[in-house]
């Protein structure tokens, strides 16, 4: 009888991608998990996971690729020292984030939500100050607008809150996403200011105020949230600002692709009227403009970068 020969693989490190728009996990066909070094492939499964297997001990640390036609490609190091397969994973991705506006009871506040995949009771919530908590009851559904908590603790109107769903990665829509109707887009085109207006790649676009209130920051559980205050509506009466929170760094700030595009989007509901954003790329000049953007629609807008 012939030999059978029998051949194995030890996984190193595995992890798992969703949708950042719809927090769908994420088949092969959507994406492409992959290292940057060696162009290795990893193992997809429907489920969204990825898995790579028999690689080296780091250092170096490997340098993993998640890119999809639909989303932005993103790029990140992993270190990995040998033995047990390890989760790659990060604070502040599958969460949701939230500016809170009223605390009654064991009850949070917070600005209405369109639709809110679930998130089960349990879950861990994070605060400011240092205080952490837990879902009371499912959160999901059409028009959330609050939460039932263990307990609400130093939690106080106005203060950030992140509510973890999961440890899954996300990959953010680009500009080729087919975004659902109503939703507030906001869209780029960088090139440069030369004849034939040639495409500038790896341009950075960075928010640096929303309807013309500055983005500032405010760290909760060791991620940085990005916010702004909204300006109310004009007297009279006079109306307080509004709160509002564009997340971690990676929903105020894009890269172009190898076309010059970038894209910003927001839900139906969000009340932003106007973007500032700084426009820069190594080789040019840096440029900070103004652009209206209009409620449940696309806005496009061409910028034109000019050697330094």
């Amino acid at each position: 009888m012939a030999a059978i020969e029998i051949r194995t693989s030890r996984v190193a490190f595995h992890g798992r991608v969703a949708d950042e728009l719809t927090r769908q996990d994420l088949a092969p066909g959507r994406y492409r998990a992959s290292l940057r070094n060696g162009r290795r492939a990893a193992v997809q499964k429907a489920d969204g996971s990825f898995a790579f297997a028999d690689l080296a001990p780091s250092p170096p640390d490997h340098a993993v690729r998640l890119a999809g036609r639909e989303f932005r490609t993103r790029d990140f190091d992993v270190s990995w020292p040998g033995g047990a397969p390890q989760e790659v994973a990060f604070p502040g991705e599958d969460e949701l984030q939230v500016i809170v506006t009223r605390v009654t009871g064991r009850r949070v506040s917070f600005a209405t939500i369109p639709f809110l995949p679930t998130i089960p009771a349990g879950s861990e919530v994070i605060g400011e100050s240092g205080f952490t908590t837990a879902l009371d009851e499912d959160l999901e559904g059409v028009d959330v607008d609050g939460a039932a908590l263990q307990a609400t603790g130093t939690i106080a109107p106005g203060h950030a809150l992140r509510i973890v769903r999961s440890r899954r990665l996300l990959l953010r829509p680009g500009p080729y996403y087919e975004f659902p109707p109503g939703s507030t887009v906001a869209a780029f085109r960088v090139v440069e200011d030369t004849a034939g207006d040639p495409p500038v790649a790896d341009a950075r676009i960075r928010i640096t105020a929303v309807n013309g209130a500055a983005v500032t920051s405010v760290t909760v559980g060791g991620v940085e949230l990005f916010r702004a205050n909204l300006p109310g509506p004009p007297p009279p009466p006079p109306s307080p600002p509004t709160p509002f929170l564009l997340g971690t760094d990676a929903a105020r700030t894009g890269l172009t692709n190898e076309r010059g595009d970038a894209v910003f989007y927001y839900p139906s509901n969000t009340p932003v009227t106007s973007l500032t954003v700084s426009v820069e790329r190594d080789g040019y000049q840096t440029q900070t403009r103004t652009i209206a953007v209009v409620p449940q629609q696309r806005t496009f807008d061409q910028v034109r970068l000019v050697r330094s």
